[in-house]
């Protein structure tokens, strides 16, 4: 059981045989790649952090027209509600009246009616 020990590769072979030139061709393509790559996303990333300072340190114009508006609005909604409601109150008394009107009319009625019953039943024994 005696193993055959491979002949010694010299140096200059060992080193020929690490060399793969398309891991080389690899490497240098990657590196050439991933520089502006790099720039890309690093500038992407600059852009992005102005936007969020922009936007936390001084409201925009669009935001303060945004605003502006639904304030505007806001105070007509209240405008609106305080004349519907204006409105309302108006119909309530109106509503108001016209039940006191109805039932002092029916008072009259009632009383007539109770006069002229007694008028029959006096009108009857005399």
């Amino acid at each position: 059981m005696h193993r055959e020990v491979p002949p010694r590769r010299s140096a200059r072979e060992a080193e020929e045989a690490m060399f793969n030139p398309f891991l080389f061709v690899l490497g240098i393509l990657a590196i050439i790649f991933s520089v502006p790559l790099l720039a890309i996303l690093t500038e992407h990333r600059r852009k992005v952090l102005e936007m969020q300072m922009r936007l936390r340190n001084a409201p925009s114009e669009e935001m303060s027209n945004r605003l502006r508006e639904l304030t505007k609005e806001i105070a007509d909604l209240r405008a609106t509600t305080t004349e519907y409601d204006l409105s309302f109150d108006a119909a309530l008394e109106r509503l108001s009246a016209r039940i006191e009107s109805l039932e002092r009319r029916v008072q009259a009625l009632e009383s007539r009616r109770v006069d002229i019953a007694a008028e029959e039943v006096r009108n009857t024994f005399a």
